[in-house]
């Protein structure tokens, strides 16, 4: 994660982490974890090889948000990565002060396959410890009533040339010439 915030702070994460050189998965007691860090977080690709190429059921996430960033996007993200993998997701998060010039946003959280949160912290700053059940019936149920495996792999696999892929190229396409078109005014409004 390297930035610079217009008139804000800059991150230079990659002057002391490296980036992973594979998506990692692991067995242990509650299901086979699906391994992340933070910044993974805005990459769903990952999260979905973790679920479909490498059978994830609970996704971890340890984090260290920006205030800003956590305010706008750390829930939203973390509920979606568990809809579209259908899995768990444990989020630890850091907050507060760490010096004068770093905050992190915190809100530890678990939400379960359905995006729904089942543990949280009292407040998002808080330290301490969160805990929820992992049930793996429930992983289960919910990938049983909407089989979106099913789908993955013949999306995934198709080809751009393909009928549906170019129908969906077209169709956004005339959605894009369309807005394009529009009165700057009109736009602002449809917005």
């Amino acid at each position: 994660f390297d930035v610079d915030v217009p008139g804000g702070s800059t991150y230079r994460e990659s002057s002391f982490t490296e980036p992973g050189k594979d998506i990692a998965a692991v067995d242990s007691p509650i299901g086979r974890l699906g391994l992340t860090i933070c910044y993974d977080l805005r990459f769903p690709e990952i999260y979905q090889q973790l679920r479909f190429n490498h059978d994830a059921q609970v996704i971890l996430v340890p984090s260290a948000f920006t205030p800003v960033t956590g305010q706008a996007h750390w829930e939203i993200l973390l509920r979606a990565r568990a809809i579209e993998t259908q899995c768990y997701v444990i989020a630890s998060a850091q907050a507060g002060k760490h010096n004068k010039t770093r905050e992190s946003y915190g809100d530890t959280l678990i939400i379960d396959p359905w995006g729904t949160v089942v543990g949280r912290l009292p407040d998002r700053l808080s330290t301490g410890i969160t805990v929820a059940d992992i049930d793996l019936s429930l992983i289960d149920s919910v990938r049983k009533k909407m089989p979106i495996a099913e789908v993955w792999g013949s999306i995934h696999a198709l080809p751009s040339s393909t009928p549906w892929v170019s129908t969906m190229h077209q169709f956004f396409s005339g959605v894009v010439s369309t807005l394009e078109r529009l009165p700057e005014a009109t736009l602002d409004k449809t917005l």
